[in-house]
């Protein structure tokens, strides 16, 4: 299967020279979550419903539901942040390519997130969290094996992960791996997944970029912001396609605030009219769909640990999550590109 290129347009993808409307889905916990059979199940289910792109992190989701399988690509220490300077764990490695693999075999294109948030230094995630900080140096380390583990699937690579860019050092991260990435996986598509409103990117990751996506998130004003966000990219850093990475996942709480109760949990309608008013507001390269407990695969009804169950609460079991209705919908999307 061939890359994912820019169209001449600048504004749209292509492959193999024929438009490509971006409809993808959100797995950030598939390379620790599911198993095979599962992953089986779960293309087989989205591709009849016509998505073609799945957006996974090559790391632990730090609010993945737990348990998990148990395999990791570094040790976990006692406090939960990962051992970056053992040598990785070529069980993850090998299970992460065979699951990829799957995938393209049935038409999909990986959307990775090589460096999260919680593992770079001074913005909002990891100063909740900064004993999961790595050095420079481990992230450069793993920002390579990326490319060397991964590449060969002809994924696109999401520099960031749920990020802001307010501190130079956290900015100096992430200029070094779009660096690396230009440098091992020139042809590959590159963009950053920046955390919910959040558009200020520098001028100079801005060009390290070929694409932007934005998220509109969670909040429960998200959808009345929605028409500012992609004039706002646009009249920044013109000339590139643009698309809502993240809008609200179906059966996600509403969130107020951050840590504060939610106020009920978004519905198809929400989904599919937050997705619908992205692409009318100009990101029209295409949308991303998340579900809750899908997302973050919660296997046993009965049995959930981890930050998920703290901050996203109880949620369906991942197979029931991907039945949500919503995820039907986003077909219609194409018609008002």
């Amino acid at each position: 299967m061939a890359r994912l290129k820019i169209a001449a347009d600048q504004q749209h993808f292509e492959r193999d020279g024929k438009p490509f409307f971006w409809i993808g889905d959100t797995l950030w916990s598939a390379f620790t979550n599911p198993t095979f059979e599962e992953w089986a199940e779960y293309l087989e289910y989205r591709k009849a419903q016509g998505f073609n792109v799945i957006q996974i992190n090559t790391l632990p989701q730090w609010d993945r539901i737990l348990p998990d399988l148990g395999i990791y690509p570094y040790p976990i220490r006692e406090d939960g942040s990962m051992d970056y300077t053992a040598e990785p764990n070529m069980e993850y490695v090998a299970r992460a390519q065979k699951l990829l693999e799957m995938a393209v075999e049935e038409g999909f294109t990986p959307a990775l997130v090589v460096v999260w948030a919680n593992i770079v230094p001074n913005n909002w995630l990891s100063n909740l969290f900064p004993g999961m900080v790595w050095p420079l140096e481990a992230v450069e380390r793993h920002v390579h094996r990326v490319v060397e583990w991964f590449d060969r699937y002809d994924p696109i690579y999401f520099v960031s992960g749920d990020t802001d860019l307010r501190d130079p050092e956290c900015v100096k991260y992430y200029q070094r791996t779009i660096e690396i990435l230009k440098e091992e996986a020139p042809e590959a598509l590159r963009t950053m997944h920046l955390c919910g409103g959040y558009l200020d990117l520098t001028p100079e990751l801005a060009d390290g970029l070929d694409f932007y996506i934005f998220q509109s998130g969670h909040d429960v004003n998200a959808i009345h912001k929605l028409p500012e966000y992609p004039a706002e990219i646009k009249r920044r850093f013109p000339g590139k396609p643009v698309l809502n990475a993240e809008p609200c996942y179906e059966q996600m709480p509403k969130m107020v605030e951050f840590g504060k109760p939610p106020i009920g949990f978004f519905s198809a309608e929400e989904v599919f009219e937050t997705a619908r008013l992205s692409i009318l507001s100009g990101a029209d390269a295409g949308i991303t769909y998340g579900a809750n407990g899908l997302w973050n695969w919660r296997r046993d009804p009965d049995l959930a640990e981890g930050p998920a169950v703290v901050i996203w609460g109880e949620t369906a079991v991942w197979r029931d999550a991907m039945r949500f209705p919503g995820a039907d919908r986003l077909q219609e999307l194409k018609t008002i590109k």
